[in-house]
């Protein structure tokens, strides 16, 4: 297989969203011929997405489907998924060896499971065939066999006889020419080998080759950045003296690297990106949550007093007018600019959708209304200032990090950003094949183009070693 050593990542792309097909489009356009999907990406909207791109290209002859590697992945029940395995479960026709994990998460990995995934998988692709099958986070059997108590011997025989009857399967598919061939995607490819949850590529390797000797177990894809630098760190295969990544390369596997922007540490999700921030003057900020707060004790004790509203519309009410409140008690807490802008997705944007329809269809007064547009106004004016907070402490987070990566890294390297930066240095450690890139703009498309194909930074582990421990100091 030829391909860039940087793919395009569609974790968050949806074929609903313009700016996502015209980044996708540049970016097969000018050199990035891997693209990185799965079913449960945007419910299987991500496939799509990739589907119509690819074949308008091929249709207005700017690229060839065999210059294009497509690689997805089958194992989580979610979404439409979840609704058919749940209606297969009540007509006693279940998939095989699902695994439960919570209400809106299943897993499975099972031969009929699969084969249900990649007959529509190829649909939503329109293709006649898959370059890179990988079976998605089959870990997480091992997490609910945890959660139930079974013994990490009896577990782990478990999980690799789930994934050798997988592999039986898939060889099937290559046989058809359905696909060309598969791997496993794990997060616990890094992680130490006493942990209960690891994936042992060794063990892996074994049950491939157990199957035939000419077996198409060709790709891994794992998380690897700045700050998880398990892949280089851990010894975890081979009675713990070698990495994953040395075992990789020396039995010619083809390695993906997923994450290269966003760590996990103990203070939550870090984006190793560039970060500019407004200033922030806490004397002000005061001012604006005291507005909010006022303005909306004056929208429940006094605006709405004459409206003819329930009582469960006015419970309702008195829920969602509390971004004063939350904000007051939480805004110090948060932990990131990343966690943040969770918690505006998760929980404030939701609030504020509720609460614009409400006043549009329940409230009748039209100073009322005025009074309510100007208090959404402010409220944005006060999530823009925790906005800014966490931007500055970000912008501080980015400078250190550049400044602790420069130390050891080449002078003509310096000028680039931190996130160039971040993904030369991981194409640059022996092993590594190519680096995932959710390019959601096409801004990012030609941020990681600066970079596709580079991989000349001789001392990238040594630096990639220094400024993991280095965060991992700083954060104790």
């Amino acid at each position: 297989m030829k391909f860039s050593n940087i793919g395009f990542g569609c974790y968050r792309i949806s074929n609903k969203i313009e700016e996502h097909y015209q980044a996708l489009y540049k970016a097969l356009i000018d050199g990035i011929n891997l693209i990185d999907t799965s079913a449960n990406y945007y419910d299987g909207g991500s496939e799509l997405l990739a589907g119509r791109v690819i074949n308008e290209l091929i249709s207005e002859s700017k690229i060839k489907r065999e210059d294009i590697i497509i690689v997805t992945k089958g194992g989580y029940i979610q979404g439409q998924n979840l609704r058919l395995a749940k209606k297969l479960k009540s007509e006693d026709k279940p998939f095989g060896e699902v695994v439960e994990i919570q209400n809106g998460l299943w897993h499975c990995i099972s031969p009929d499971f699969l084969e249900d995934q990649i007959n529509r998988q190829l649909h939503r692709l329109d293709t006649e065939y898959i370059d890179v099958y990988l079976l998605h986070n089959p870990e997480y059997y091992l997490d609910w066999a945890k959660e139930n108590d079974i013994q990490i011997e009896i577990a782990r025989e478990v999980y690799y006889e789930r994934i050798r009857k997988a592999f039986v399967y898939l060889e099937t598919k290559v046989d058809e020419g359905k696909i060309k061939s598969y791997g496993v995607s794990s997060n616990t490819f890094i992680s130490y080998s006493n942990q209960y949850n690891f994936t042992s590529l060794e063990r892996v390797l074994d049950t491939a080759n157990s199957i035939k000797a000419d077996n198409h177990f060709k790709v891994i894809q794992l998380p690897f950045n700045l700050v998880e630098a398990g892949a280089i760190k851990a010894k975890n295969q081979i009675s713990n003296t070698e990495t994953v990544l040395d075992l990789a390369d020396r039995t010619g596997m083809i390695v993906l690297v997923n994450r290269p922007l966003n760590a996990i540490t103990s203070k939550g999700l870090v984006r190793l990106s560039e970060f500019s921030a407004e200033p922030f003057l806490e004397k002000d900020f005061i001012k604006q949550m005291k507005l909010v707060s006022l303005m909306e004790d004056d929208l429940l004790t006094e605006k709405i007093t004459e409206e003819d509203l329930s009582e469960e519309e006015l419970k309702n009410l008195k829920e969602y007018l509390t971004f004063g409140r939350i904000v007051e008690e939480n805004w110090k807490f948060f932990g990131s600019i990343e966690h943040y802008n969770d918690i505006i997705t998760q929980l404030f944007a939701p609030k504020i959708d509720f609460l614009i329809k409400f006043f549009d269809e329940k409230i009748r007064d039209e100073n009322v209304k005025d009074f309510f547009g100007r208090y959404i106004k402010e409220c944005y004016k006060l999530l823009n200032f925790v906005s800014n907070y966490y931007k500055m402490r970000a912008e501080k987070r980015s400078k250190f990090l550049n400044s602790i990566i420069d130390k050891n890294l080449d002078e003509k390297f310096h000028s680039l950003t931190l996130s160039e930066k971040a993904v030369l240095l991981l194409n640059s450690v022996k092993g590594v094949n190519c680096v995932l890139l959710g390019m959601r703009k096409e801004k990012y498309v030609d941020d990681a183009l600066k970079v596709l194909n580079k991989n000349d930074i001789a001392n990238a582990e040594e630096i990639i070693r220094f400024v993991s421990e280095e965060i991992q100091n700083a954060e104790t």
